[in-house]
């Protein structure tokens, strides 16, 4: 490894601006499992099973390119834009056309010809979003080497993405399906969703990559061996990376976790839709809940980390999700709660939601803050910075489990009976108590699996502190 100079201390302008790149990330998020689904099932005439099994193959095809383009900007020698930067901006264009094509298939297809325009665009928007996000999730892990401020990093990328998630489903809730329900075609105002995410997205990724070029005569650079790697030995170094005990956990935990998410966020449109009984204006107001979740959670893991270090963090705020998650679903299915469409219903269901998602988004900035303390450890194994491959296998990982828990949760809506239902009274109490089952208690076993796994954590303060010592020591003694 070659020597890296001093780093200066991280500015909270270079977070926020770095933070600001997972606007892309949310973008597709939100419009894959918010929108998508329900625009292709309830619109566009493709069927659950159909839908959910695009949405899976999607995401494996996908999961080729994460370690392909992670191994390259691993390995790329850089220059005066460093290893990340090339990769960033050369996905921008792609991506935002992409994501307006999946949104405007022609009208005149059918159901075949729908489902085969639905796999191809998905797999093109992942493929040009993994060109931007492998590469900046590596950057993230290379802006500090300091273990708490590391927390601050993964804090801050992960409220930004939620701040951007929630602003496409303000506008799109309050302003654009609404205005398209006026004017009588709710699917146009779905298309329309598709042109203000892209947009939000162009700008969150213009702005990460001007704000953090300034970083890059300090990034950690990579040996002359390392640039000469082959690209295609980007799967052989997952398999590398996946011996070492501490990525075993987190790549382990992140599919549990990931699969679960998959199912509950499929689902969502139709709980709220079916069971619950809420209009479009109610959605909106559902969805703004997770504002005032963010906050909380981003103090318990900039605090807890802290005074408990990341495993205790975690495994915490994961007990308290699981007290929280399944209340309000049980409690309207058994006559606990409101009348289904009431105001009283929303503000239930809204409590309960902001209490779960307090402790869900205060977990997923702990997982965030864990990967780049496990690269410095692989490092110290391997001699080669490979943050690049690390965060290309748990995003292979995240995009397999998430397409997995959606081509679940298109069974289950099936299983449920709710193919070719379009409103909230046709829904029978046997159709509403199996989805509810499913959607509450059900996926709070692949919660006690994700914790379980969680727990074999061991890299805490004090061994991160001594693999950053002996890196040091060794970059010292090549320098000298």
């Amino acid at each position: 490894m070659s020597d890296t100079p001093a780093v200066p201390p991280l500015q909270t302008r270079q977070t926020v601006t770095y933070g600001l790149g997972q606007f892309a990330w949310a973008s597709k998020d939100v419009c894959f499992h918010y929108f998508l689904f329900f625009y292709y099932t309830q619109f566009l005439g493709l069927s659950a099973s159909l839908a959910g099994l695009a949405a899976m193959l999607a995401l494996i095809a996908d999961g080729v390119s994460d370690p392909l383009i992670g191994s390259v900007s691993d390995n790329w020698k850089g220059g005066k834009w460093g290893r990340r930067h090339p990769f960033m901006l050369f996905a921008i264009v792609p991506y935002a056309f992409a994501l307006l094509a999946i949104f405007n298939p022609p009208t005149e297809f059918s159901e075949s010809q729908l489902f085969a325009w639905y796999l191809v665009f998905a797999i093109t928007v992942r493929t040009f979003l993994t060109f931007f996000t492998v590469p900046y999730m590596a950057l993230g892990a290379e802006l500090t080497p300091d273990y708490t401020e590391r927390t601050s990093v993964a804090t801050y990328r992960n409220t930004l993405g939620y701040v951007g998630g929630l602003t496409i489903q303000v506008v799109a809730w309050f302003l654009i399906i609404p205005a398209a329900t006026t004017a009588g075609s709710v699917a146009e105002g779905y298309r329309n969703v598709g042109f203000f995410a892209a947009a939000l997205a162009v700008f969150g990724m213009l702005v990460a990559l001007a704000g953090t070029r300034g970083r890059i005569p300090w990034l950690e650079k990579t040996s002359k061996a390392q640039q000469e790697r082959a690209w295609w030995k980007a799967f052989g170094d997952i398999l590398g990376v996946l011996r070492h005990h501490s990525v075993a956990v987190l790549f382990f935990a992140s599919l549990v976790i990931t699969t679960r998410l998959g199912v509950s966020q499929t689902m969502l449109l139709h709980v709220n839709n079916f069971i619950y009984g809420f209009d479009s204006e109610q959605m909106g107001v559902f969805m703004l809940t997770i504002f005032f979740a963010l906050f909380p959670a981003f103090w318990l893991a900039t605090r807890g980390v802290p005074k408990l270090g990341k495993r205790r963090s975690i495994l915490g705020v994961m007990s308290a999700e699981m007290l929280v998650w399944p209340v309000a679903i049980m409690a309207f299915l058994y006559g606990f709660a409101p009348a289904a469409g009431s105001t009283a219903l929303l503000l239930f269901v809204c409590a309960f939601a902001v209490l779960y998602q307090v402790f869900f988004i205060a977990g997923i900035n702990v997982a965030g803050a864990m990967l780049p303390d496990v690269a410095d450890e692989v490092e110290l194994a391997s001699g080669r910075r490979q943050e690049g491959i690390l965060n290309s296998a748990m995003m292979l990982t995240q995009k397999v489990s998430f397409g997995l828990g959606s081509f679940i949760a298109g069974l289950c809506i099936d299983f449920a009976g709710f193919d070719g239902v379009e409103d909230a009274t046709q829904v029978t109490s046997t159709m509403a108590l199996r989805l509810g089952w499913i959607y509450g208690p059900g996926l709070l076993l692949l919660t006690l699996t994700g914790m379980w796994v969680y727990s074999q954590y061991r890299l805490g303060r004090k061994r991160h502190a001594e693999v950053r010592a002996t890196l040091a020591a060794g970059k010292g003694a090549i320098s000298g």
